[in-house]
């Protein structure tokens, strides 16, 4: 994995380019209630940014114990500021590679959580199926695995996988224009369409990296679905969330 090529790297460009997004809700909501249903005792996420999901995660199942993995330094000290701040002891911050399996307990984990951070696992695509391979054989038995995440068929045309990508991106512009509207005055419209202008622009990065397979690298759900069950995790949960290419797979050993 790539530190460099991911969407944000501060806890201000998440909320701006993110955090804020109706997407990025509706997949944390959805999270949270699964996590609920499941109501593990140990729980790891992987790719967990600046904690902002295994935090809420962390207030809502106080007896459940997290660890919030993610390769970038900067953004686990971040969590760790953060939980400490709001006195969650139940959640700790490690910094690592989440294709590095044998650095984590999985022989005693309930959950394993990706949300928004299987597509940065590096090309070739068998590199995907054998991180999910590897994490079934170290999953205890009943475990739960749930990967949220934008899926687009690699095989596809690359108009057609760039059309995608710009309609999953440049739809959060206008979250950031109304996130950013804090009045009807022409400085404070101003603002919010210099925001939605600069969301724009940013996030064209990760249109062209997601085409060119520049350190976002897409699957298609189908792939994710029949990659799953031959390994032999039963897919419990395979639902889109969103008119666009969001979904939430759920998945159990």
């Amino acid at each position: 994995m790539e530190k460099d090529k991911f969407l944000f790297n501060s806890d201000e460009e998440f909320e701006f380019f993110i955090g804020h997004t109706q997407a990025y809700v509706n997949m944390q909501n959805e999270i949270s209630k699964v996590v609920k249903f499941a109501h593990p005792e140990y729980l790891i996420e992987f790719g967990s940014g600046s904690g902002q999901t295994s935090i809420r995660l962390a207030k809502e199942n106080p007896r459940t114990s997290i660890v919030a993995v993610d390769l970038r330094e900067k953004m686990t000290g971040i969590g760790k500021d953060k939980s400490k701040k709001n006195r969650i002891k139940n959640v700790t911050f490690v910094n690592g590679d989440l294709t590095k399996l044998d650095n984590y307990n999985l022989k005693n984990c309930n959950l394993v959580l990706l949300a928004y951070s299987f597509k940065y696992i590096q090309d070739p695509i068998e590199t995907k199926f054998e991180f999910l391979s590897n994490l079934y054989k170290r999953m205890q038995k009943g475990a739960y695995l749930v990967i949220g995440d934008t899926f687009i068929d690699p095989k596809a045309p690359k108009a057609e996988i760039r059309q995608k990508i710009q309609d999953r991106y440049y739809d959060s512009s206008k979250d950031a224009f109304w996130n950013n509207l804090n009045g009807l005055t022409d400085e404070d419209v101003k603002y919010a369409l210099e925001a939605q202008a600069l969301n724009r622009e940013h996030t064209a990065e990760q249109v062209e990296r997601g085409v060119n397979r520049d350190g976002v690298y897409y699957v298609s759900r189908e792939w994710l679905r029949e990659s799953a069950e031959k390994i032999g995790f039963k897919v419990v949960l395979g639902e889109r969330l969103d008119s666009l290419s969001d979904m939430l797979f759920v998945m159990v050993k």
